[in-house]
C-alpha cells in the first residue's frame, strides 16, 4: 500500500523545479499523511490526490479545511500560495 501511494504521489507532483512545500493532512480515512506540492497546485489537486490515492474517497463526500483557525476551502480553484496554505495542516471532513 505504501509503495502505491508513493506511485501516486510521484504521477501527481511532477517536480518541475518550481518551489514546493510540505501539506500535511489529516484523512478521516487514514490519519496523517505528508506530503510535497507545489506553491502552484491548487486545492482542487490536493482533493484529486486523495482520490487518486485512496480510491474508495471518489464515491465519499468529503470537504477540506484549515486547522486553526477552521475554515472550509470552498474555492478550489486557488493556488497554494493564493490561498496561503504554504506549510499549512488540513483535515478532511467527511459530510
Amino acid at each position: 500500500m505504501a509503495a502505491e501511494r508513493q506511485e501516486a504521489l510521484r504521477e501527481f507532483v511532477a517536480v518541475t523545479g518550481a518551489e514546493e512545500d510540505r501539506a500535511r493532512f489529516f484523512l478521516e480515512s487514514a490519519g496523517w499523511d505528508l506530503q510535497k506540492f507545489n506553491h502552484s497546485h491548487r486545492i482542487s489537486d490536493i482533493r484529486l490526490f486523495i482520490v487518486d490515492a485512496r480510491p474508495a474517497m471518489a464515491a465519499t463526500s468529503f470537504i477540506l479545511m484549515t486547522t486553526f483557525p477552521n475554515k472550509e476551502l470552498a474555492d478550489e480553484s486557488q493556488t497554494l500560495k493564493e490561498a496561503n496554505l504554504l506549510n499549512a495542516v488540513i483535515v478532511q471532513r467527511l459530510t
